[in-house]
């Protein structure tokens, strides 16, 4: 496998990030706050970042999880197992980064 992967979700995080101040005109502040943060992550996962693939899987992986258990019991029975498997899909970034971690670098000083 290579470690591109991260440089792809990188750079949809950098271009989907502005979209979090279309949706949140209520609270501009905490939507810039947010959308920084974002921001900081999508570089760090572009430059192959350690933290930053920490920073992107485990939140990602908590919420599939979350998300495939209550599907179970929420949506009628054909339609959970859809459900169960987009939940599901949320964890891969966890076990790429499970995989590639020793390709990935910490960072220099300041990024």
């Amino acid at each position: 496998m290579r470690r591109n992967c991260f440089r792809v979700f990188g750079a949809l995080t950098l271009l989907l990030g502005p979209l979090l101040l279309v949706f949140d005109q209520t609270q501009f502040r905490k939507g810039l706050v947010l959308l920084v943060a974002v921001e900081m992550v999508g570089f760090g996962l572009a430059f192959q970042r350690k933290w930053a693939a920490l920073y992107f899987s485990v939140p990602l992986f908590c919420y599939g999880l979350l998300n495939a258990f209550v599907s179970i019991y929420e949506v009628a029975f054909p339609l959970n197992l859809l459900a169960m498997a987009y939940g599901l899909s949320l964890t891969m970034p966890l076990v790429l980064t499970i995989r590639l971690w020793r390709q990935l670098t910490w960072g220099r000083r300041f990024f």
